[in-house]
């Protein structure tokens, strides 16, 4: 009886306390969620986002003229007068400059009178010719004479076209007296003055050497080095920008040239790039700088912030059901503030950012808030990103 007594003592206590431990434990429940909520790290989140990205090759060179011609005399002898200055504007054709030209006068004049002998010989042996012909169709002249009077006359059409070639020489030594300009330019530089000997052969007097320089600039180029490495990224016809800071000025043009030779030294490639030029106001040698603009392409791009690690080894942590997940990428720098994706996160991914970035370890729990005026994309495109608060 005492044992019975004794048992139902210790019972009841027991129960009750159990029953008080069990109504404790369910009221904490919730208490625990809310403090597991507020231990997670609160992040942001930016979204990978897909563009059109159009990245202007750089580069640096001289304008150079279209054509640079240094003329010199095209007969050997004095020069006798130059008729223009440094920064003459010349018209194709116009005289520059003239050798002494007495000499091939007088040679002109005594060829005139040789073509006007071998004229009159050609007359006289055509009409011997002719004689013979008709004695020797009547019989009174050999077969034979007949021949020698034709010789006679061939020979002296022929003396007639020597005397005449010479002539036209001695002419055009004449004209190549005066030197002309070869197209429309300017005169840029003037070597020598009157009274030098000039020759127009290596080993003469005077050795050969120019007169004057004379440049085509109504139309000049920028010829500018790119590294080889953007060579895929345009072509002949790609529109570009060329910048002359000298003039304060800039001119719309297009890749004209590629050259097909790499410098193997700088790792550079030469490409050429027109520009209009009637008023001359672009000087050849002037520095020019020059922004090509390839056709855009599509990239997916990210704000640099969201990414860890070294250049050699590029990470990003996302948010995998309220967890941080670390994921390695492969990037491309487009500028001071974004990358391009290159592998690892496709279109619509979202990689966290914010101050405590750095504090993130795999599968710690995190809580993506949004920046004031940020759309809760989060939430719409990954549901399990975690709790996102405004």
């Amino acid at each position: 009886m005492r044992f019975d007594m004794l048992f139902q003592a210790i019972r009841f206590p027991a129960l009750a306390l159990a029953a008080l431990m069990l109504a404790g434990c369910g009221e904490d429940a919730p208490e625990q969620e809310a403090d597991a909520g507020r231990d997670a790290i609160p992040v942001f989140a930016e979204t990978v986002t897909a563009e059109e990205l159009a990245e202007p090759v750089t580069g640096t060179g001289t304008i150079a003229a279209h054509k640079t011609t240094p003329l010199g005399p095209r007969v050997d002898g004095i020069i006798e007068e130059i008729f223009v200055r440094v920064g003459d504007r010349v018209k194709e054709g116009q005289p520059l400059f003239r050798t002494r030209d007495a000499e091939w006068k007088l040679k002109v004049a005594e060829l005139e009178n040789q073509v006007k002998l071998a004229e009159a010989d050609v007359r006289n042996a055509q009409k011997t010719f002719n004689r013979s012909s008709e004695l020797h169709e009547k019989g009174f002249v050999s077969s034979g004479n007949l021949d020698d009077a034709r010789r006679g006359r061939d020979a002296a059409n022929a003396r007639l076209g020597m005397a005449k070639a010479q002539l036209a020489s001695a002419q055009q030594m004449l004209d190549d007296c005066v030197v002309t300009a070869p197209f429309d330019g300017v005169i840029t530089a003037r070597d020598v003055d009157e009274g030098k000997f000039m020759a127009t052969r290596m080993g003469g007097m005077g050795g050969p050497g120019g007169v004057l320089e004379i440049m085509k600039i109504d139309i000049v180029a920028a010829i500018v080095n790119v590294p080889e490495v953007y060579l895929s990224k345009f072509e002949v016809g790609t529109k570009a920008t060329i910048y002359i800071d000298s003039i304060d000025r800039s001119y719309e043009s297009y890749v004209a040239i590629i050259n097909d030779r790499v410098d193997h030294v700088t790792r550079s490639v030469e490409i050429r790039l027109p520009i209009r030029n009637e008023d001359y106001e672009v000087k050849p040698g002037l520095f020019a700088r020059v922004e090509v603009h390839p056709r855009a392409r599509h990239v997916l791009t990210l704000p640099r912030t969201a990414l860890l690690g070294t250049e050699a080894a590029r990470y990003v942590f996302t948010s995998d059901a309220g967890k941080a997940k670390r994921v390695n990428i492969a990037v491309r720098q487009i500028d001071a503030t974004r990358v391009e994706v290159l592998d690892g996160l496709k279109e619509g991914d979202n990689a966290l950012t914010g101050p405590n970035l750095p504090l993130l370890v795999e599968g710690m729990p995190v809580r993506i808030e949004l920046r004031p005026g940020q759309v809760d994309v989060t939430a719409a495109s990954n549901p399990d990103s975690g709790t996102a608060t405004r």
